[in-house]
């Protein structure tokens, strides 16, 4: 099989129908799945018995422009903390993830002189879906 190699210039981010990709400078989606150990008299059984799925993004602050993540953000946590956003993740084309997170409150300011980041760990509700073509 030839190697194949994406950088994350393949990903594109959609939250709540909005793209943000010139805003994001990272973006995964991961799994902590807890897996509990019996010993029985065979010896030792496993069982997944739970997944928590994550999303985390690290992106550049955009508060008070057009369109801003930031703010849109900040307004759902703040009216809305317990309703989820519809979030599409293309890691390359032909593997796309779709899932639902719950909002947060965004981080303001930062340090001089750079430009002012922030990173967010965003809870997935649910199991996310997967398009593989």
């Amino acid at each position: 099989m030839a190697t194949t190699i994406i950088t994350g210039r393949d990903v594109t981010f959609t939250l709540a129908s909005s793209t943000y990709d010139a805003q994001v400078t990272s973006a995964t989606l991961s799994a902590d799945t807890v897996i509990e150990t019996y010993q029985t008299l065979d010896g030792r059984a496993y069982k997944s018995i739970d997944k928590q799925w994550t999303f985390e993004i690290e992106l550049l602050q955009d508060w008070g422009a057009a369109g801003s993540l930031f703010e849109a953000m900040w307004a759902a946590a703040e009216s809305a903390p317990n309703t989820t956003l519809a979030v599409s993740l293309t890691a390359v084309t032909g593997a796309v993830f779709a899932f639902n997170v719950l909002p947060i409150f965004p981080s303001a300011g930062g340090a001089a002189p750079g430009a002012l980041t922030d990173k967010w760990s965003l809870t997935v509700v649910g199991m996310p879906a997967e398009t593989f073509s």
